[in-house]
C-alpha cells in the first residue's frame, strides 16, 4: 500500500493533490494543513476514497510524526521554517521526502544563509543514504525546473561558461502595483537581499535591483526587463553540477514599475522589520507593506503567464555554443484546470511528479540531495504529459578555428 502525506494545502499543495490522487500507485493521499478552509476547499475541489484530510499544526512534529506512520513519501507545501524538522522527522519515520525549498529563513538585510544551508543539508546526506532514503531539497519552479533543466543541459556541454536562470513569471493585470505570484514575504526579502552571482571560482555581489536587462523570452512571453537577484540556485549549482560552469545567474522578471516601487521603500526604511513606534503602537513597517498587498490565492484568475527559461553556454568541439529549454502556462489554463494561478501550477508539478518518480522506483539515486543531483531525464520526460510545453533551442555563438602557422 502507497500513501503519501502532503504538508500544506494552499496554492501548490492543491495542484500536488490533485495530480497525485489519480495516480492508480498511490493509495492514499493525507492532506494536511492547519486551515480548515484550505482543507474544505480542497474536500470540494477534489474529495474522494483515496483522499484523507487532517487538521494539524505542522510546528507540532510530535502530532505530525503519528500520522507518518507507514507513509512513503512527506511533502512540505507549506513553509520553508518546517524543512529542517520534517527532514528529521522524516528520517526516525522512514519516509522518503520532498520540499519545495531548501532551507529555514533564508534572505536576511545584508546577506542570506543559503551558504549555511547548504552546508547544514550536506551534514545530513550520509546518513540519509545508510537509511536508503531519499530526500530531495527545493522540488519546485525555481529552485527545482531551473535545476533540473541546468543539469539536463550541462550534459551536453563540453565546457561550461554560463548558466543562466530567468524567471518569466508575469501578470497582465495592471490594476496591481506589485503582485506576489508566491509568497508576499519572500518575494519582498529576495528582492531587498543582495544581488548574488558566481563567476570564476567566487561569489560576487551587487546592491539589490541594480543590475537588470531587456530579455526576449520565446512567445507567448516575450520581452520583459529581468532583474540580477540572489536564489539558491547560485550557490548549489556551483557546487553540485557534474561539470563546472564559470558563471551562475539568476534573473527575476518585474513587472511594471514594482521593482522601482520596491526599490523606494526599501530606500525609505519601509522594508525594516525593526518594530518602531507609531502614535503609541509598536508596528513593523515591513509587516505593514506585506498586509497591504494582495495574497496570493486574490492572484487566481487572472491574465498572463508563468515561465522558467535556462540557458547554458559552452564549448562542443570547436564551437561556442547556446542551448536553451523554455516552459510555460497561463494562468488562465492553471485556473481552469485546478483553480491556481500558472506560478502554483509550475510550483507543485515537480513535486508531484517526484513523488510518482520515488513511488515507481524511477529515480534510484538515495541521500539527501537538490534537484540538480537527480537525473533529468525522467522529470523531462514527465512535464509534457502534465500540459507543460518544452521548447528547446540551441545556436551556435562562434566557431573557434584552430591556429594554424602559415
Amino acid at each position: 500500500m502507497k500513501r503519501v502525506m502532503v504538508v500544506g494545502v494552499g496554492g501548490v499543495g492543491h495542484v500536488i493533490v490533485a495530480v497525485l490522487k489519480p495516480d492508480k500507485l498511490i493509495d492514499e493521499v493525507l492532506a494536511v494543513d492547519i486551515s480548515e478552509k484550505n482543507l474544505k476547499h480542497l474536500q470540494e475541489k477534489i474529495g474522494g476514497e483515496k483522499l484523507s484530510l487532517h487538521k494539524v499544526d505542522a510546528k507540532n512534529i510530535d502530532q505530525l510524526s503519528r500520522l507518518m506512520r507507514d507513509i512513503d513519501v512527506v511533502v512540505n507545501s507549506a513553509h520553508y521554517l518546517l524543512n529542517l524538522s520534517l527532514i528529521d522527522a522524516s528520517l526516525r519515520s522512514g519516509c522518503n521526502f520532498i520540499s519545495l525549498t531548501g532551507g529555514e529563513e533564508l534572505w536576511v538585510e545584508g546577506g542570506s544563509r543559503f551558504k549555511e544551508m547548504l552546508r547544514k543539508h550536506l551534514e545530513k546526506d550520509s546518513e540519509w543514504r545508510k537509511n536508503q532514503l531519499l530526500g530531495v531539497l527545493g522540488l519546485g519552479e525555481d529552485p527545482g525546473l531551473s535545476n533540473i533543466f541546468a543539469r539536463y543541459l550541462v550534459e551536453q556541454i563540453d565546457d561550461v561558461d554560463e548558466v543562466a536562470i530567468r524567471d518569466a513569471d508575469t501578470i497582465l493585470d495592471d490594476k496591481y502595483v506589485i503582485a506576489p505570484l508566491w509568497s508576499r514575504e519572500e518575494l519582498l526579502l529576495s528582492s531587498i537581499a543582495p544581488a548574488v552571482y558566481y563567476e570564476d571560482g567566487e561569489f560576487k555581489k551587487a546592491e539589490p535591483l541594480s543590475i537588470y536587462r531587456n530579455h526576449l523570452f520565446l512567445e507567448p512571453i516575450g520581452s520583459k526587463k529581468i532583474y540580477l537577484k540572489e536564489h539558491p540556485e547560485v550557490w548549489t549549482l556551483s557546487e553540485l553540477l557534474p561539470k563546472k560552469a564559470k558563471k551562475i545567474t539568476f534573473w527575476y522578471n518585474y513587472d511594471g514599475i514594482s521593482a522601482d516601487i520596491i526599490k523606494a521603500l526599501w530606500k525609505m526604511k519601509l522594508l525594516s522589520r525593526e518594530k518602531i513606534n507609531v502614535k503609541g503602537v509598536e508596528v513593523s513597517p515591513f509587516d505593514v507593506v506585506v498586509e497591504v498587498l494582495p495574497q496570493p490565492i486574490d492572484l487566481v484568475n487572472v491574465s498572463g503567464y508563468a515561465g522558467i527559461e535556462v540557458e547554458v553556454t559552452g564549448k562542443i568541439d570547436n564551437k561556442i555554443i547556446s542551448k536553451k529549454i523554455f516552459t510555460y502556462i497561463s494562468h488562465t489554463e492553471a485556473y481552469n484546470k485546478y483553480g491556481v494561478n500558472g506560478t502554483s501550477y509550475l510550483v507543485g508539478l515537480p513535486a508531484a511528479i517526484g513523488v510518482s518518480l520515488i513511488i515507481r522506483g524511477e529515480v534510484k539515486e538515495r541521500g539527501l540531495l537538490f534537484p540538480e543531483q537527480l537525473n533529468p531525464k525522467p522529470f523531462i520526460e514527465q512535464l509534457p504529459l502534465h500540459g507543460l510545453p518544452l521548447i528547446f533551442e540551441e545556436k551556435i555563438i562562434e566557431e573557434v578555428r584552430p591556429y594554424k602557422k602559415s
